[in-house]
């Protein structure tokens, strides 16, 4: 936790990431300085886990292969910008439309490809199918309740200034003006584009508590939780400042339910709940 309160101190008091971010979008630069940061967040957690916790956290080959390749997963997931170079032939501001849709599908390249060779080369023969993408142990019961507290929390969150400042996504994406120029209704462009952000939070669940918790339980048992919250939280500098803070609490609460119950449906649940109720609350 105080790794993690570091970072965003500096983060949030200097500005280095989302300056060097916002710099070096569209270059290939951006990939080497995610690796970096994300790098820093987990690894640091996880050699001091290995200091307090010998025994239980297993650094070894396997530990190092999979976080390296999920950290590089990552970093290019987090900033891809290949959607940008496709001609879609449209003209401002539809174009918006085209850029945020696709930016939340490229997980489908970026994200869940890799993470399945992942899983089939390390992982296929362990008791969670697929890093726990599947209805198998899911708590219906629990699912429902947590849900309900996350709409009270999305709806709180959106009355916060900064938070209602950068909420909803949706009207950044143009998706009215979008409509008119292809002939839809304005409530289906808003629909496919809140189906495609919603599923971009299903990659994140799958890989954050499917891969990198699942992946690892084997190598740091129940320790796989606490890097992973570090992880999560410095993947939302750029956000308002209370959201970037809740993440680490929100992804190691959802790390412990994944862990218990082996399964990632809960997690994937309650972010699309909180995400979606977060875009009606601001929109309205």
């Amino acid at each position: 936790m105080l790794v993690t309160g570091l970072l965003i101190f500096v983060e949030y008091y200097w500005q280095i990431y989302d300056r060097m971010s916002i710099k070096y979008g569209f270059d290939n630069m951006i990939y080497l300085i995610n690796f970096i940061m994300f790098s820093l967040a987990y690894y640091i957690v996880s050699l001091i886990l290995k200091v307090y916790s010998k025994n239980e956290v297993k650094l070894n080959l396997e530990f190092w292969l999979k976080s390296f390749a999920g950290l590089l997963i990552l970093s290019t997931y987090i900033s891809y910008y290949g959607h940008y170079g496709v001609n879609v032939k449209l003209s401002y501001p539809e174009i918006y439309y085209y850029y945020h849709t696709a930016e939340n599908l490229s997980g489908i390249i970026t994200l869940l490809i890799p993470v399945y060779l992942i899983y089939r080369i390390f992982d296929k023969n362990k008791d969670v199918p697929f890093y726990g993408l599947s209805f198998k142990n899911f708590d219906f019961r629990l699912a429902l309740i947590l849900s309900l507290i996350s709409i009270i929390i999305s709806f709180a969150g959106s009355k916060i200034g900064s938070v209602s400042e950068y909420y909803p996504i949706l009207n950044r994406t143009a998706y009215k003006s979008f409509s008119s120029v292809v002939g839809i209704k304005p409530v289906i462009s808003a629909v496919f584009f809140e189906s495609a952000y919603l599923f971009d939070f299903v990659m994140i669940e799958l890989f954050f508590r499917g891969l990198m918790i699942f992946g690892f339980v084997k190598l740091l048992g129940k320790n796989a939780i606490l890097p992973v919250a570090s992880l999560y939280a410095v993947i939302h500098f750029g956000k308002p400042l209370p959201e970037t803070i809740s993440s680490f609490f929100g992804a190691y609460f959802l790390g412990i339910i994944a862990y218990t119950q082996k399964n990632i449906g809960i997690g994937i649940i309650l972010h699309c709940v909180l995400a979606l109720a977060m875009e009606i609350f601001t929109i309205f």
